[in-house]
């Protein structure tokens, strides 16, 4: 088993408490000195030039399905030269009524160096990092993995 901690801290700078007014703004420490600061999105009173957690949401799994990937290449031999993402997560009312991120979009670009895989080993890639992805294993939310096809 594997632990992973952050902190959070968030200080109320106003004499008033009110739902449309109270600060959004916190910070977010991690071990490592990372320090993060944090706001709600804008679309819910919070500081456009701070993350969120619905891209924090969708960086995570971006960034978990990166990793798995380079993993499943390397196994294969597959030698990656680069790999970007823009991906895109929805945030929307479910079946219940409830708002969530309710699907995630990734748009993965590999460049590979030497040979790389066909269109079909690279799909299969795409597929084994998805079910080997522990973020994705972890949500709910519907994950697509679109890369472009060549």
């Amino acid at each position: 088993m594997s632990q992973f901690t952050s902190s959070l801290q968030w200080k109320s700078d106003q004499a008033d408490f009110e739902l449309r007014t109270f600060n959004r703004n916190h910070i977010i420490r991690f071990p490592n000195g990372t320090v993060l600061e944090g706001s709600s999105a804008p679309d819910f009173s919070g500081n456009p030039e701070r993350n969120n957690p619905e891209q924090l949401f969708v960086a995570s799994l971006s960034s978990c399905h990166m990793l798995t990937f380079l993993a499943m290449a390397a196994i294969g031999k597959w030698k990656v030269e680069s790999y970007e993402d823009e991906a895109i997560g929805f945030l929307e009312k479910n079946g219940n009524g409830k708002m969530c991120m309710t699907r995630v979009v990734l748009r993965p670009v590999v460049c590979f160096s030497g040979e790389g895989p066909s269109q079909v080993e690279l799909q299969k890639l795409h597929e084994k990092a998805h079910r080997g992805c522990f973020i994705a294993t972890s949500v709910n939310t519907e994950i697509l993995v679109e890369p472009p096809i060549e």
